[in-house]
This record gives structure tokens, sequence and C-alpha cells, in this order.
């Protein structure tokens, strides 16, 4: 690729990966205590609510804001200021009505809402999340303005700023209830009550923010004339309708995750509502570690769509390979070694973030670890596709995985023997399913096919390295430390150490060997922010 798209591509990336650590900490500052106050059956109610406020939202911002910002990328490669104005005001438009139909569902219908997902104390959650849906699509469109321009600053600045409000509002509200002494369902609400009091805030700040730095104005100049209004929203809609459908596959599979699971629990495997609750709730405390990873692929999906939508432009396919290589090399460097951690320390990690989790916390989470490496790299390629002007190849996978999903995670779950154990394997089969045929895709429509060893091979070996050493340290401190004591705190401290201790050499372990089998070089690091000083300091070549 060229120096400096490359450099603009993964430099936005960079930026936006270090924003998501802040906001992944913030999160965990959140959701932890969070899981702690509501209890498992408390936390079930949260957590589907979740569910059903990201799927409105997902099918209200997730494709739009990555045509805009497509369009935009386009626009701005041809000088076309008066086009990029138009996207902008028509794709508002559009985000605005969308948002407004998902909160009006959301606020008319929280009880039905609720039945129908077999959670109907989640209503008043529902009820209150609801303006969350049209304020964040106000922002989405902001940041697709500014993703269009490869400005990756605005978006990442607005979601610390989110994260930070709904942690301070959010617990506030749900501890104080729960000192007050109020039942887990409100207490629960008031949790959710952050969600909105951030999204208004973040709405706010990238209002301020795009305005104060762009022209955001159509300019006088007779030769610059913009598509009609209708040319660029049908375009919108070619563009992002597709996009939408399979970038927001993980909402519409946790969605149905929530509605089947809690389903077959009660009706098929012999499970009192408390109780599937209760399964539920600790699956969700699982899922909250198994997200993490998936928000470090954000960032790479925010940059490349528009980096390989102006190359593509251009007609510079073996730029756009490039491109799509290195977003895909860098996803596995980051979010395989996560995958490989949460398999082999998954016990540890649930009791240490999550008391009481027990066998089934450790179980769920080594399921979900084995997972999620193939949903981030799933996510990536349902990116890729549609940049290079392939909207439609990604249902393909879509349409099989989700088939799979639903008929492996119906029956097993229905399984007394294998009851929420089949949850995670449901999203397995699907996932597998969904890389597997990307790639087949990828490797018809681009101009080559991509370099799996390069992309995989070197962060695979270096993975199982870093696996072997996190659980052989891990073993070795427990033991050390004596087992099991006899006080809570002590059973605690004789976790957390010993936990920390194995993450600890596995990311040394796991830094050591990719460097050493050149998982990542010195080309690679050219393209980071002071990215070849650090890469002189590593010895990496």
């Amino acid at each position: 690729m060229s120096e400096k798209k490359g450099q603009n591509f993964l430099h936005g990336a960079a930026i936006y990966t270090v924003g998501i650590v802040l906001v992944k900490i913030l999160g965990a500052v959140y959701k932890i205590p969070l899981g702690n106050i509501l209890g498992k059956a408390g936390y079930a109610q949260f957590g589907i609510t979740y569910r059903i406020y990201n799927f409105f939202l997902t099918i209200a911002t997730a494709g739009f804001p990555v045509a805009m910002s497509r369009m935009i990328s386009e626009a701005d490669a041809l000088d076309r200021e008066n086009q990029v104005y138009r996207v902008f005001r028509v794709g508002m438009m559009s985000f605005l009505g969308l948002g407004a139909a998902g909160t009006f569902i959301m606020m008319a219908f929280p009880a039905e809402i609720a039945a129908y997902m077999n959670a109907v104390q989640a209503s008043r959650c529902i009820f209150i999340m609801a303006p969350s849906v049209v304020l964040v699509c106000v922002t989405a469109a902001y940041r697709g303005y500014a993703q269009g321009h490869s400005d990756m600053i605005p978006t990442t600045v607005s979601q610390v700023i989110e994260t930070g409000v709904k942690v301070l509002v959010g617990l506030a509200c749900a501890g104080w209830l729960y000192k007050a002494g109020y039942s887990m369902e409100i207490c629960a609400a008031g949790a959710i009550f952050g969600t909105t009091v951030s999204s208004l805030a973040a709405m706010v700040y990238m209002q301020v923010k795009v305005h104060r730095k762009y022209d955001v104005k159509p300019r006088r100049d007779a030769s610059d004339i913009p598509d009609p209004d209708k040319k660029i929203f049908w375009d919108l809609l070619r563009i992002g309708i597709p996009i939408t459908i399979s970038t927001s596959i993980m909402s519409i599979i946790q969605l149905a995750d929530g509605g089947i699971t809690l389903n077959r629990l009660k009706t098929a495997a012999g499970y009192s509502s408390i109780a599937a609750d209760s399964l539920f709730g600790v699956y969700d405390w699982a899922m909250t570690v198994y997200n993490v990873p998936s928000a470090f692929v954000v960032p790479f999906l925010s940059s490349v769509v528009p980096a390989i939508a102006a190359a593509r432009l251009r007609k510079r396919g073996a730029e756009v390979c490039n491109i799509a290589e290195s977003s895909m090399r860098m996803c596995t460097l980051l979010c395989l070694p996560m995958a490989v951690g949460m398999a082999v320390l998954a016990g540890p990690c649930m009791e240490t973030l999550f008391p009481g989790s027990g066998t089934q916390g450790a179980i769920l989470l080594c399921e979900l670890g084995v997972t999620c490496y193939f949903m981030t790299m799933s996510l990536m390629t349902n990116s890729i596709l549609p940049a290079n002007g392939n909207e439609r190849l990604p249902l393909v996978g879509i349409v099989l995985g989700g088939i799979v999903k639903v008929v492996v995670t119906y029956v097993l779950v229905g399984n007394p023997s294998i009851n929420i154990y089949g949850a995670p394997l449901g999203t397995l089969c699907c996932y597998i399913v969904m890389l597997t045929v990307n790639l087949i895709n990828m490797a018809r429509h681009m101009d080559r096919p991509m370099n799996l060893w390069r992309i995989f091979g070197r962060s695979a070996i270096s993975c199982a390295v870093m696996g072997v050493a996190a659980r052989a340290v891990w073993s070795l401190c427990h033991g050390l430390m004596g087992g099991v004591t006899s006080t809570v705190a002590g059973r605690r401290v004789n976790i957390m150490l010993p936990f920390g201790a194995g993450v600890a050499v596995g990311v040394v372990v796991y830094c050591v060997m990719a460097i050493a089998l050149r998982a990542i070089t010195m080309e690679d690091m050219k393209l980071f922010p002071k990215g070849e000083k650090l890469a002189r300091k590593l010895h990496i070549r």
C-alpha cells in the first residue's frame, strides 16, 4: 500500500484503539461492581435490556454510518465538498428518522418486548433505555462525518466521555437504589438510566466538536454540483442495508441467543424461571469478558472502510489487498492472545471478576474464549467485503451461520445434560461457518487471496506457547499459596494473585514470541505513531 494511505489507516486505528482501552477499563469499572450489586437474576434483566437496545441501535446505526463514511471518503478524494455536505445532511435526516422509530417502539411496547424475550421484569429497563437509541443515532451521523475524513479523534473522545458518564451516573443510581432497599428490577433500571444520560453527553460533544472543527456547509462553486437528495438517500440504502445486516450480526445473534436460551432452559431443560435467570446471569457475566476483544476490532472496522473505499476508487487493487491483509493481521495480533488467555485462565478470571460464578462461569468463559477469535475475524471480513464494493456477499455467510446458530443452540440448550453450555457452542459454530464463507468470497472477488500464514500462523504459535506458560504459572502459584483457604477474603487473594501472575507472564511470553517469530515487523510498526522508535527499543526487525 502507499505509505501515506497506510499511515492514515493504521494511525487512525491506533488512536481509536487507545480510546477503546480506556473505554474498556471504564466499562469494567461499571459492569463488574454492577454485576455484584444486581446479582445473577438482576444482571440477567440488565443483560436482556442491553441485547434489545443493541438490536435496535444496530439496525439504526451499524451500516449507515459506515456507508456515510465511505461516501464522504470517496467525495473527499475527488474534492467534492458540496457532495460531502449533501451526504452528511441526508445521512443525518435518515439516522434521525431511524433512531426515532427505535425509540418509539421501545417506549410504546416495553412490556411486550420483555415478554417476547421471556424476561417480563425487564420492561422498566427497556422503557428507560429507549431515548438512548435516537441520541446515539444522531451521534453516529457526526461520527460518520469525522471518520469519512479519516479523523478518529472525535469518535474516540466521545466514546470515552460516554462511558465515563455511564459509569458515574449508572453506578451511583444503582448503588443508591440498592441501599434504599428497592428491588433488583428497580436497581437494574437505575443502572440503565446512566446509559441514557451518557448518550446525551456524547451527542452534545460530537455536535460541538464537528461544527467547530469542520466547515459543515455548502460552498459556492458552480463546478461542484452534488447529487440530488433522492440519489444520495438511495445510495445510502444500497450500501447501508447490506452492511447493516452484515455488521449487525453480533447483536442479532446475541438477541436470538438470549431469547432462545432462556426459552429452552425453561421449557425443555426443566429449569424454573428463577433457576434459568440465574444460569443466564452467569452466562451474561461471561459474555462481559467475551465482548472485550471485539472492542479492539472496532478501530480497524472504522478505519478500514474509508481506506479501502478510497483505494478502490483510485483502482489500486494491490493496495486494497494490502490494507485488508494488514487489518486482519493486526486483528489477530490483538485478539487471538486474548481469546487464548480467556480459555486457559477462564476459572480464575471469572472468580476474580465475578465471585460466585463457580464452575459454570469457568466452563462458559472457556467456550466463549475459543469463540471470540472467530467472532472478531468474522466482523473484520464483514467490513472488508462491503468496503471493496461487495456489499451483499457477507449476507451469504450470515444466513448460513445464523441457521447453524439457531439449530445448534435450540438442540443443545434444550438437552438437560448440556443446558446453558450449548449456547456458546452454537455461537462458535455460527462464526466458523461465517468466517469460512467470507474468506472464500474474498479469495474470489479480490485481486489476490489473503496470505493466511502471514495473518494467522506466527501469532498462533506465539499464542500456543503463551497459553501453556500462563496456565503453568497460574497452577504453580495457586499450589504454592496453599489452595483454598478458610476465609472469603483469603480465597479471593488465593485466586487473584496467581491469576495476575499468569496474565503477566502470558503477556511477556507472547510479546517475546511474537517478536522472535516476526509476527510483527518493523514495517508494521512504522505505520503506528512513534512505532519505529518503539520497534528499535524492542529490537523488532
